[in-house]
């Protein structure tokens, strides 16, 4: 029997959202649209870009519309929801409707925009949201502050918008907890769904030992992080901690795989402490071999500086548990990692912490093997791509026959 899928909308009105180039979310975002059309789901994307087209989404159903906002005083005075691109996402939605006839508008991540909310009224249709942070509090993390008044602004557009969702779906715990509790609201039904990923092809031997000669690692302990190179990310506080691992353990060779504000500042501090034979930065690399580079280090990095009381489940996290590879982080990885079984977590994000852990963990070489199985294991048997499609397909059909 023929099973006609159900048209939804896949709506992404972040303008601050490189499909493209954002790694974690570009690997999250299609892993998802391909797992929903497994589902008899056919996702048709929508996307608000700073760029009018994207690469590597000709498999989908893709609409871009290129950013646009109100000048002067009205930008000024109101910017979170933009206008143009919350009318024109709105616009596109009730066009397209004429002949996908959707059965639901599921939005990601800040839930500040208000195209998505007002097609699903017009059109009397559920209206999902789905958030990986607070969206506003990371601004100053981010090191771009909200003032006073577009703070209080923001939040109450938040506020609105959330309260009309028919569903929230939220990457972690501790977001709930952190909305429930720092501001003191009372959130709709809501799921948390972790990230996912897929059990990579295992690497033959040969193929690994080629690409750590690539790396002048054949015979040195090799340290991996990958993800956007932001400042806010403290990819530069890696650095430090990473010297602090080369005073015991010289023979360290660390490689670090990504892209962002901070990229040109690391090429420099790298050159600046002559440390280009201990560190090697690359740029973006294809997900296929990035998950063959993965697999062929010994321990995965993943650090956030600071501890926030908020954080999503990281998607290059669980990828790194995937490949079964030893992954040392900062403690706001603890709804995944139970630290010394399936992970290990630093007691701080303070670099002599932090680097006081991989040390600890290079002395510990079956330990660290140990704890890798378990975690492809946890992985497998509770995070694939598939559980967490199984979950968002089984939330679609809650709110539709609610």
């Amino acid at each position: 029997m023929t099973v006609i899928p159900m048209n939804i909308v896949y709506l992404c009105a972040n303008p601050g959202l490189d499909l493209d180039n954002m790694l974690g979310p570009k690997i999250h975002i299609q892993a998802i649209l391909r797992g929903l059309k497994t589902k008899h789901v056919n996702p048709i994307l929508i996307a608000v870009q700073k760029s009018d087209s994207v690469q590597n989404y000709a498999e989908f159903e893709t609409v871009i519309l290129p950013h646009r906002y109100l000048r002067g005083f009205v930008h000024r005075l109101i910017p979170p929801i933009g206008i143009i691109d919350s009318l024109r996402v709105c616009w596109t939605i009730l066009k397209l409707n004429r002949t996908k006839k959707f059965a639901l508008i599921h939005e990601r991540y800040t839930g500040l925009s208000w195209g998505g909310l007002w097609a699903a009224k017009l059109l009397r249709k559920p209206y999902l949201l789905e958030m990986v942070g607070p969206g506003i509090e990371e601004k100053a993390i981010q090191l771009t502050p909200l003032k006073p008044f577009k703070r209080w602004l923001a939040i109450l557009h938040q506020k609105i918008v959330i309260a009309n969702s028919y569903h929230l779906i939220l990457n972690s715990n501790l977001i709930a907890k952190f909305i429930f509790q720092q501001r003191g609201w009372k959130l709709p039904h809501y799921s948390v769904i972790l990230n996912g990923a897929s059990i990579p092809e295992p690497l033959l031997d040969d193929e690994k030992q080629f690409i750590r000669r690539q790396y002048d690692a054949e015979k040195r302990i090799l340290l991996l992080y990958s993800g956007s190179l932001y400042r806010w990310y403290g990819v530069l506080e890696l650095i430090k901690a990473f010297q602090l691992v080369l005073k015991i353990h010289p023979e360290t060779k660390f490689l670090i795989i990504g892209q962002g504000n901070a990229q040109n500042e690391l090429a420099q501090t790298i050159r600046r402490n002559r440390l280009e034979d201990s560190i090697l930065l690359m740029e973006i690399q294809p997900h296929r071999q990035l998950q063959k580079i993965i697999q062929a280090a010994d321990y995965c990095l993943v650090y956030y500086p600071g501890e926030p009381s908020y954080f999503g489940s990281s998607t290059k996290c669980i990828e790194y548990m995937a490949a079964g590879k030893p992954v040392i982080a900062t403690p706001h990885m603890s709804e995944i990692i139970d630290d010394g079984k399936t992970g290990f977590l630093a007691k701080s994000a303070d670099i002599r912490d932090y680097s006081a852990k991989i040390n600890s963990i290079i002395q510990q070489p079956e330990l660290a093997r140990v704890v890798g199985e378990n975690a492809r294991r946890k992985i497998e048997n509770h995070h694939l791509w598939q559980h967490y499609i199984a979950k968002l397909v089984h939330i679609y059909h809650q709110v539709i026959e609610y």
